[in-house]
């Protein structure tokens, strides 16, 4: 790469604080409101650096990519990023509407020079604003909300691919030696990603843009919008109820209520026998005392029965019967 002139140092020096303010932002370091005497430092940077892009003339309107320098490929965000301060600066009511219209302009100057050096190739929505198609009442045809849908997820996709090849990028460029190759596709990969951002930032400015202007309207002309005479309804709140099918679920596989036990063994006792030991019901099992002495004489009965029997098998012999007849 070749070396830096003084100009392109006093560009880098007042662009890298607007680029870490960037970063901030999108990592969401800080609040908005912690931001805001960054902002306009940032916005006075851009501003100083929009001039000496100027004065050194970088940028030619019959060129494209290819053409503009490695060097130069970062300034081309400047009107993306003060797009980007305009939208988070906090102002009043009144004036914040004027930041967004500001905000707009940046963003679409930003895709327009963009698709004037052909690193966009489809036409941007506001190329066909004077022949739009317009419905019967004279108004805008709008998307639908599966196309606003699909739009949305093709660019989030997008971003997230872009995301992935700049961090891929900037993990070969701390491996090695700074390659202009490398370096120009990180600084390509930037432009594409923030294009994609600055689409979706202009469809949130669209969106705020109406509701500004009511707000505003209702402000300068308060009589138009009376405060209504009787006060809301109040909705009494709604009773918990049970569904059948659950509560019969509960019951066969003792979930809830059925399976919780509602008191103790003690508890049951007393309240089915009370406190006098009178009442509990008599067992039909014996004594333990009286068990053993049962067991003691079945024992000595079954061995006086197996001693009689020995002492009839000593005296008479297996086939010691009738002998007669025997052949």
């Amino acid at each position: 790469m070749s070396e830096l002139s003084d100009d392109e140092v006093s560009l880098q020096a007042l662009f890298e604080p607007a680029k870490k303010l960037i970063s901030d932002i999108e990592d969401g370091v800080h609040t908005t409101a912690e931001l805001q005497p960054r902002l306009k430092t940032g916005i006075e940077n851009l501003h100083s650096v929009t001039k000496l892009v100027n004065q050194l003339r970088l940028y030619s309107s019959n060129e494209q990519i290819e053409d503009v320098p490695t060097n130069s490929l970062p300034y081309l965000l400047v009107p993306c990023f003060l797009g980007i301060f305009h939208q988070n600066v906090i102002v009043d009511a009144s004036l914040k509407l004027d930041e967004l219209r500001k905000s707009k302009v940046y963003l679409r100057n930003f895709l327009d020079r963009l698709r004037n050096l052909c690193l966009i190739t489809t036409k941007l929505p506001w190329e066909d604003e004077d022949t739009e198609v317009k419905d019967d009442t004279g108004k805008k045809t709008k998307m639908s909300v599966e196309e606003i849908r699909r739009l949305k997820l093709e660019r989030h996709k997008k971003k997230q691919e872009l995301k992935m090849t700049e961090l891929r990028i900037k993990k070969q460029l701390e491996a090695v030696s700074i390659d202009e190759q490398n370096l120009r596709e990180l600084y390509i990969t930037q432009l594409q990603f923030w294009c994609e951002r600055s689409h979706e930032e202009l469809q949130a400015i669209e969106d705020e843009i109406p509701l500004l202007k009511m707000m505003a309207e209702r402000s300068a002309h308060p009589n138009r919008y009376p405060a209504p005479s009787e006060p809301l309804k109040t909705v009494p709140p709604l009773k918990p109820f049970i569904i059948t099918r659950d509560a019969q679920q509960k019951q066969v596989f003792g979930v809830g209520y059925p399976g919780i036990p509602a008191m103790s063994v003690d508890e049951w006792y007393h309240q089915k026998f009370g406190c006098n030991p009178h009442n509990a019901p008599q067992s039909s099992a014996p004594e333990p005392q009286q068990q053993l002495e049962s067991e003691e004489e079945d024992d000595d009965e079954a061995r006086a029965k197996a001693m009689r029997w020995d002492e009839y098998k000593d005296d008479h012999r297996r086939g010691w019967g009738n002998t007669h007849n025997k052949g």
